[in-house]
């Protein structure tokens, strides 16, 4: 009768804890998430002329690891995740560095080929740098001083400077936001945010001369003149354009091919399923689409003003400027409103590790929306 007693009572807390957990998740942020997994699923089917079953099956497959990185990213405490930032972060810059001494596929050292899928370091790297400077900066004061930016600056460009290396520029791009959204956050002054972004542009005068390949750069300057590089370069933009024009309000018919459409593009179902997706579903759709990416930010930026405790407060900050800023640049790219550049699209486009890093990030933000720390912190940021 006690052993029984004992289980009832362990059942009701169990359940209780879960129902408590149930409540304060943020139904908006997994409902914004879910919706464009399956849009991405759909989007993946309409860009592929052969292969669709496959490769819907594996996006799926994608989506299940996902699931579980969501899963463990969601239940261990962050706080804890906090402490092991050191070691993360060192395991992260690791696989960074041995990544470059694998073979070339297609021209950059970039991934990790595990035969089951090729796993891109790089976006592992992004949930993980965003844990390592929130661990730094959350009870600090030294980067409300110019020189206190350095230190948080050296840990961002490192992975960075590794990352330029493979080369791949668009990985670079979307973390560059990032450090300077948390610092900012964190209660960085913004003369001091200001001159460091004024000594990056200059600097990129440098990527320009050092870093930066023929092919990106012919890229940049396709963008720049498109008529003239229209054949070459520039030609994925041109057709990446004419595709989301062609979709109208309500869109062609799903899997139609059209002449200098989305179905000429190489990359249609990964960096360039923005343009699918207006082509096939038209403006409805595109905008339908948009709006769950906004919500997705919406929300991402609710749980940071929701959270006081610091840590929690910059991780989401992080997050929501990481997925918000990779798809402005996917859109961006594929609108012609930035140079060509392999960023996929948050949770839709195909790719076991872009979805695998954004489930981390998800799990992340739901972890901090979950956990309320009682702390003494201000209210607002600063």
């Amino acid at each position: 009768m006690l052993a029984n007693t004992q289980r009832t009572t362990l059942c009701t807390a169990a359940w209780r804890s879960a129902c408590r957990q149930a409540e304060q998740m943020d139904w908006l942020l997994l409902g914004s998430a879910g919706l464009l997994i399956l849009l991405g699923l759909v989007f993946i089917s309409s860009a592929l002329d052969s292969g669709v079953g496959g490769m819907v099956l594996r996006q799926l497959v994608f989506a299940g690891i996902g699931l579980a990185a969501f899963l463990v990213a969601q239940r261990v405490d962050y706080l804890r995740l906090l402490k092991w930032s050191p070691l993360l972060y060192g395991a992260g810059l690791f696989l960074l560095l041995a990544v470059l001494f694998t073979r070339p596929i297609n021209g950059a050292r970039s991934w990790f080929n595990l035969y089951v899928f090729n796993l891109q370091p790089s976006e592992l790297m992004k949930p993980l740098l965003i844990v390592t400077l929130a661990h730094y900066l959350m009870y600090r004061d030294s980067y409300k001083r110019l020189t206190g930016l350095v230190l948080p600056m050296a840990l961002w460009f490192v992975p960075l400077g590794l990352i330029l290396k493979q080369p791949d520029m668009g990985t670079a791009m979307v973390l560059v936001p990032c450090i300077f959204a948390m610092l900012y956050a964190a209660g960085a002054r913004l003369r001091h945010l200001g001159l460091a972004l004024a000594t990056g542009a200059c600097g990129l005068a440098m990527l320009w001369f050092t870093v930066m390949k023929d092919y990106q750069k012919r890229r940049v300057l396709a963008w720049l003149n498109p008529e003239e590089y229209r054949l070459n370069e520039a030609w994925q933009q041109w057709h990446a354009e004419i595709a989301i024009g062609s979709g109208g309000f309500f869109g062609r018919s799903f899997g139609a091919e059209g002449a200098g459409g989305a179905s000429t593009l190489p990359e249609r179902h990964t960096d360039f399923i923005f343009a699918v997706a207006a082509e096939q579903g038209g403006f409805a759709v595109s905008a339908f689409l948009l709006l769950l990416l906004c919500l997705l930010g919406v929300a991402a930026l609710g749980v940071a003003l929701r959270t006081r405790e610091p840590a929690g407060r910059l991780i989401a900050v992080g997050v929501a400027t990481l997925l918000c800023g990779q798809a402005l640049i996917n859109i961006g790219v594929a609108t012609g409103m930035l140079p060509t550049t392999g960023v996929t699209l948050p949770f839709v486009s195909y790719g076991g590790s872009s979805l695998l890093s954004a489930c981390l990030c998800l799990g992340l933000l739901t972890n901090v929306a979950t956990r309320r720390e009682v702390v003494l912190a201000r209210e607002d940021f600063e």
